[in-house]
């Protein structure tokens, strides 16, 4: 399936961005999840290239005020990603997009341009806990409506989230994605061999939607000034640092359906790999996560 790559078209839709309104707000991607086949979660955590090689990586089980959930995860730089297995997150297929701001109090102005767009809009504090302290961790801010198949929402990091969150780890105290990321991935033990990983960030992500998450999705971009066009019926989107490409959804495409990841460096051996549904493959500039049919049963 053609990815949206970097083309004269993709270049002009980012200078339509950065010619955006000046008042505002810098919104750029923080991550994305998907909720994968019960044989591509398994194969995926057991494979030294995807646990070993591609990121740096951890399976956790995360404890907030709001929830708890357990997920496997891939770190970047400054953008990662999260899979689920099928059950409380969702059926196969089920996604999410989370935006990030790294001003402070940004998120208010785009809680505002949000409610404006979608008829509404809400926002909440959330929490992360340790094995001795409820720790805040950021706000999230999310338009009114959408569908449980697609979950799109804004992190603003808290001021003290990176002060009070194993604090000795890392020197950082912003409320960046870059720093937020490297004291999780410090906290694995991962930060001398952070070099070594292949994975630099999320770059490019197609969505298969229906029409109506599809629609719900674009008033949020369109809100916060990315740029959108179509392209022989596909929608292409240009944010600060993401490009999308959205498709119709059908009975076995749904949610997030590939990602194109760029790479520190280039990989020592190229070829494609696969784990249950998903087919990851690597090129030597750029590595690519293709997940599979999303058939109702699927496990």
């Amino acid at each position: 399936m053609k990815l949206l790559l970097l083309s004269v078209a993709a270049l002009a839709l980012a200078a339509a961005v950065s010619a955006a309104a000046p008042d505002l707000p810098a919104v750029a991607f923080n991550h994305f999840y998907v909720v994968v086949d019960a044989d591509s979660y398994r194969e995926i955590q057991a494979s030294s290239f995807m646990t070993g090689e591609l990121a740096p990586f951890e399976k956790r089980t995360t404890v907030r005020n709001d929830t708890t959930y357990t997920g496997i995860y891939f770190y970047g730089r400054r953008t990662y990603f999260e899979l689920f297995e099928p059950g409380p997150m969702g059926t196969p297929g089920t996604s999410g997009l989370a935006l990030g701001v790294e001003a402070p109090g940004a998120g208010e102005r785009v809680k505002a341009l949000w409610a404006e767009a979608l008829g509404g809009a809400d926002a909440g504090p959330v929490t992360r806990r340790t094995e001795a302290a409820e720790v805040p961790w950021f706000e999230m801010i999310y338009g009114k409506g959408g569908s449980a198949g697609l979950r799109v929402w804004l992190m603003e990091y808290h001021r003290d989230f990176l002060a009070q969150w194993y604090p000795d780890l890392t020197p950082a105290r912003s409320i960046t994605r870059a720093d937020v990321l490297d004291r999780y991935v410090a906290k694995i033990g991962q930060a001398a061999r952070r070099d070594a990983f292949l994975m630099k960030d999320v770059a490019c992500l197609t969505l298969a939607l229906e029409p109506g998450d599809r629609d719900h999705l674009l008033k949020h971009l369109r809100a916060i000034g990315y740029a959108v066009r179509e392209e022989t019926g596909d929608v292409l989107v240009s944010g600060q640092d993401v490009r999308l490409r959205i498709q119709p959804a059908t009975a076995e495409r749904r949610g997030v359906t590939e990602v194109e990841l760029s790479l520190q460096s280039a990989p020592a051996r190229g070829g494609e790999q696969r784990f249950g549904a998903t087919q990851v493959s690597l090129e030597r500039a750029r590595g690519v996560l293709r997940f599979g049919a999303t058939k109702a049963g699927a496990r």
